[in-house]
């Protein structure tokens, strides 16, 4: 369920892909969710139905509150309105964004969830144990030199997307944010082992009764509460250097930089108004 909401977050990314995704999302939908689980012809029906609906709402309702926010960071931008507090103000923003669109989706998702068999069910949690130990494996692989080397070119290559060419303080900057984050990996790993337990537990239940909705609500809507005390620390802790880090860098950019950002926002602001056609 939780990856279904999680494909339908993904539309809000930018560029032309966003478009061709959105605009096909409907078979797009279909195509990953049977990566995970094997519907039955009336399961489709019904989930297609609730589908359509999403997106229709996500169409009148939302996209014009992304159009609304990318228009508030150009002007930041073009005014010189940025620093970590309002930079955090910004992200927080954005994170609401997704916990609108997770509250839309879960109480039709808990609706439908009684339709799931038992056998659906381990199907599905078997897949996902499995895509999650595959991740771990292909990162455990890796030495602490090549993830340091993954991030920093993953941090670089978002940064050029927005910026254009980088210059070596800013590409140092980069290298000073690494040393200050502090490593989450495994804790995140840890909770979604966690969650997806929960979630296994309670469709191994035999009765798929109000108590076992009002549960699965709960799960869907609230996940945070199954982290660790310690990842939510450390999730903090890195939020708040990421902030100073975006406005250090704000601050460093050539006029050059500012241009291409402005024009990359203008951009996503164009594909996301045209997606309202």
């Amino acid at each position: 369920m939780k990856k279904i909401i999680i494909l339908l977050a993904l539309l809000t990314i930018a560029g032309c892909s966003t478009k061709f995704a959105y605009r096909n999302a409907d078979w797009l939908t279909y195509w990953y969710v049977d990566d995970y689980i094997s519907l039955t012809d009336e399961q489709e029906e019904h989930f297609d139905e609730h589908l359509q609906q999403w997106l229709s709402w996500h169409k009148s309702e939302e996209l014009d509150k992304y159009v609304a926010q990318l228009n508030e960071i150009k002007a930041d931008v073009e005014t010189g309105n940025i620093s970590a507090q309002r930079i955090e103000s910004l992200q927080n923003k954005m994170r609401s964004h997704w916990v609108r669109l997770r509250d839309k989706l879960t109480p039709d998702l808990v609706t439908m969830a009684p339709m799931l068999t038992q056998e659906q069910a381990l199907e599905l949690f078997a897949q996902l144990a499995e895509s999650e130990l595959d991740s771990k494996e292909k990162r455990d692989k890796r030495s602490a030199k090549k993830r340091k080397k993954r991030w920093l070119k993953n941090r670089e290559n978002n940064l050029q997307r927005w910026l254009g060419n980088l210059s070596d303080e800013q590409e140092n900057m980069i290298v000073t944010l690494y040393d200050k984050q502090m490593t989450t990996a495994e804790l995140w790993y840890q909770y979604r082992i966690d969650y997806q337990a929960q979630l296994k537990a309670l469709f191994m239940q035999p009765n798929r009764d109000k108590e076992f909705e009002a549960r699965l609500l709960n799960l869907l809507s609230e996940p945070e509460q199954l982290r660790s005390a310690e990842l939510k620390q450390r999730i903090a802790h890195n939020r708040q250097h990421d902030y100073q880090f975006l406005a250090d860098i704000f601050s460093t950019m050539s006029d050059k930089q500012r241009r291409h950002l402005v024009e990359e926002l203008e951009d996503l602001i164009d594909d996301l108004t045209s997606l309202k056609k």
